[in-house]
């Protein structure tokens, strides 16, 4: 196992090439260091790999990614991140022909439900791209619908937003304890 200092340094230069601010790198870097089954040689790895990822994006054309491409790489990443808790998409989207959106109202899919669910956190994710995603009322419904049970809803504006947001709540959750 490598040692805290290793670890810190390795973890902030790969988060610091995310575009991590360092209040954020700080906590993130506590809080898995205070973790006693994280694996930090592979974690590190990880990192380094998303860091890689970020620079390679940023070389990449300007164009805006799609929300598809952005969810791939959440589910990606969260799964990496927290393998026991489940994350799953609903599938609400796309195009379909006008007996398969009928046959599909009558199984239950429902405008407006958020991309992604996390249950182990309560969380409803709704994806959109980084630049030029909107949100609809029937999504706006669901978020006030499901926030009055106690779930949490987010929207997030691309991968990185999401990913902020998700360790933002999981260090919140973290603190209560």
């Amino acid at each position: 196992m490598i040692s805290d200092q290793v670890f810190k340094d390795a973890l902030d230069v790969a988060l610091k090439a995310q575009k991590i601010n360092i209040k954020d790198r700080k906590k993130i870097i506590q809080k898995y260091l205070d973790s006693p089954v994280l694996d930090r040689d592979k974690f590190i790895d990880y990192e380094e790999s998303m860091a890689r990822h970020c620079k390679a994006m940023k070389k990449a054309s300007k164009k805006v990614r799609s929300e598809f491409e952005e969810q791939a790489d959440l589910v990606h990443w969260f799964r990496k991140t927290y393998p026991d808790v489940w994350i799953y998409a609903n599938r609400n989207g796309g195009t379909r022909t006008p007996r398969e959106k009928i046959d599909q109202i009558r199984e239950g899919v429902l405008a407006g439900v958020a991309d992604l669910f996390a249950p182990g956190f309560m969380l409803y994710i709704e994806m959109k791209r980084a630049k030029g995603g909107v949100t609809s009322d029937a999504q706006i419904a669901f978020k006030n619908h499901v926030e009055q049970f106690g779930y949490r809803w987010i929207l997030a504006e691309g991968f990185e937003d999401a990913r902020e947001q998700i360790l933002i709540i999981v260090e919140k959750n973290i603190n209560k304890t």
